[in-house]
């Protein structure tokens, strides 16, 4: 097993260019998440599975809403399809459970908990860890807003995350708490560049 898939949702300004092992599965303000559900299915049946499904899309993020200002804060969720991925629906991902191995998301602030939020529509490291174990994969979530770069060069591919920003933490499936890592197993550079495993 190893292929790739990237989840884009077109909000994200750039591109993902073409690469051998990757699948590219865009959605859009109209696209039903059970439609994107389908398509990861497809690309895991295929390959026999999926090492690593890398999100790439906004963050609801740069707001503490218990305490009503501005800041580099999130875990609202995810700017992700129709529905978003949110407290509220992020059940829904058992659609693809046991078909990916690692979840990678890159957007802004997905697993932030501001003090005073924990258990509240904006405890992401509460959702990021539902999210592992709706999906029965490791989840990557970082805590402050990503910020990325986007070429016109499609030979290096379009999108630069650089380093993670914040702290990264790894949310395991059986629903343990999440640990610091200082990286996820694969990067979409990674990918990119060609030198996936």
């Amino acid at each position: 097993m190893a292929s790739y898939i990237a989840l884009r949702d077109r909000r994200l300004a750039g591109g993902v260019p073409a690469r051998a092992g990757l699948s590219i599965i865009n959605t859009s303000a109209s696209t039903p998440l059970s439609s994107a559900f389908s398509q990861i299915r497809g690309a895991a049946n295929h390959a026999g599975g999926v090492h690593t499904m890398f999100i790439l899309c906004h963050g609801y993020a740069g707001r503490n809403a218990r305490g009503a200002m501005s800041m580099d804060a999130g875990g609202e969720g995810l700017q992700l399809g129709a529905e978003g991925v949110l407290h509220s629906n992020v059940a829904r991902w058992t659609a693809i459970a046991g078909k990916v191995s690692n979840i990678v998301v890159y957007s802004c602030a997905a697993g932030n908990t501001e003090p005073g939020n924990e258990g509240t529509t904006s405890d992401g490291l509460y959702l990021m860890g539902a999210l592992a174990i709706h999906t029965n994969a490791v989840v990557y979530a970082a805590d402050r807003i990503q910020w990325y770069r986007r070429y016109n060069n499609l030979a290096n591919g379009r999108y630069d995350f650089g380093e993670w920003e914040g702290t990264l933490r790894q949310f395991p499936p059986d629903g343990g708490p999440p640990t610091v890592v200082a990286g996820p197993p694969v990067e979409f550079a990674d990918v990119m560049a060609g030198g996936a495993p």
